[in-house]
């Protein structure tokens, strides 16, 4: 006989005890090399980890990044592609030159086949004081045996002011490494999938124009700095986000109308993968003066995407003219967006996020969240005026 619904443990309390839960490791266990030193030798020349496995680390570029993007979005979910290296570049430079830019460091830990089992990346903004250690990962044989320790210590030597994005499950580990847990830097990751209420958008704003960064003037340039400065308290290089087939990015900014002040900031990033699957979105960041410029600025950010592939400007095509014979599989309404907010704010994005979820999209908050850490007293930030933050794997806001 079956048992009855009341006989069954609740559904919440098996929830609770599935891996990973917030605030432990994720247990694993990795393979032994019977016969091998362990937890010997110098990493910089040679050494074994806790299992017997010889590995040895090196500074790395765009090679090793690309070798594991792959496999860090997928196994992971690091929202990073094979190109995502060569932004990060640009964005760390104010002159957007990629070429010999000590602004990004990528410390690469290999096996004597030269192939990468981890990789650290340590970012540092030229008009900041404080570097950002970016994505930590580790190949899933090699996990919990030390590498990532040691990934974390090297890549911290001779930095003085670090802050980190830590991940929940990662986040007992920050103690050993001095950074502290911040005060009001709690964030998530939410995912819109297959978004229906675009159309129900606001286009527009009395008073407000919205401008391209494609069409963007050198007074309005400077001016989108000075917002973005008044937000996190950081100048960055906002041209590295500038529309650019090989980047896959979109910056859009809005102005008020007399006084020509920038008012918001919207970037938009598409996640290429080697998986055949449909690339995924990432809005970030997401500022704004007003939750009304909020909602003007992800309409114009995502309108390329709501239109059939076809159409190659932003004339108004009636999305039912993608028939089934000939799908539009990049179309807005079958993509997954992502956006990273914090947990103060959630009260005023998510409204905004339902909306553009409409009645057949779906929007999720991951179990997982992030917490900002540093071994010093982060710059101010102003949380009513970001409404999702910047990529966390190389700023912190």
């Amino acid at each position: 006989m079956w048992p009855t619904e009341s006989d069954l443990e609740p559904l919440d309390a098996i929830i609770d005890r599935m891996n990973p839960i917030s605030g432990f490791p994720y247990p694993m266990k990795s393979a032994i090399n019977q016969g091998f030193p362990r937890g010997v030798g110098d990493p910089w020349i040679g050494a074994y980890t806790k299992n017997g496995y010889w590995f040895k680390l090196s500074w790395g570029g765009e090679d090793e990044w690309k070798e594991v993007a792959n496999e860090m979005w997928y196994r992971n979910e690091f929202l990073v592609d094979t190109n995502t290296f060569d932004l990060y570049q640009k964005a760390m430079s104010s002159s957007g030159e990629v070429e010999r830019n000590e602004n990004l460091k990528l410390l690469v830990a290999k096996n004597i086949r030269g192939e990468v089992l981890g990789l650290v990346l340590l970012s540092k903004n030229e008009n900041a004081k404080f570097s950002t250690i970016g994505p930590i990962f580790v190949q899933e044989d090699f996990r919990h045996v030390g590498i990532g320790t040691i990934l974390m210590k090297e890549i911290m030597q001779n930095e003085g002011d670090i802050g980190f994005n830590s991940i929940s499950y990662l986040l007992p580990t920050t103690e050993r490494f001095k950074l502290e847990a911040k005060s009001m830097r709690t964030f998530g990751r939410i995912r819109v999938k297959n978004p229906s209420g675009f159309a129900s958008l606001k286009e527009d704003k009395p008073g407000v124009t919205i401008v391209f960064g494609t069409e963007l003037t050198g007074e309005q340039w400077e001016k989108v700095v000075e917002f973005g400065e008044s937000c996190t308290n950081e100048k960055r290089n906002w041209n590295a986000f500038i529309e650019e087939r090989e980047r896959n990015s979109l910056l859009v900014a809005a102005f008020e109308e007399g006084s020509d002040d920038c008012v918001g900031i919207s970037v938009l990033r598409e996640i290429l993968n080697e998986d055949g699957r449909i690339p995924d979105l990432m809005v970030a960041p997401l500022y704004a003066k007003s939750t009304s410029i909020a909602e003007v600025l992800l309409q114009k950010t995502l309108k390329k995407y709501y239109l059939p592939y076809s159409v190659k400007n932003y004339d108004a095509v009636n999305p039912e003219d993608d028939y089934d014979f000939d799908v539009d599989y990049l179309a807005i309404y079958r993509r997954s967006i992502n956006f990273f907010i914090f947990s103060s704010c959630e009260s005023v994005m998510f409204p905004l996020l339902k909306k553009l979820s409409g009645s057949d999209g779906k929007m999720e908050k991951d179990r997982l969240t992030f917490q900002t850490c540093s071994n010093f007293q982060l710059p101010a930030v102003n949380h009513d005026l970001i409404f999702c933050l910047s990529d966390p794997n190389i700023y912190l806001s």
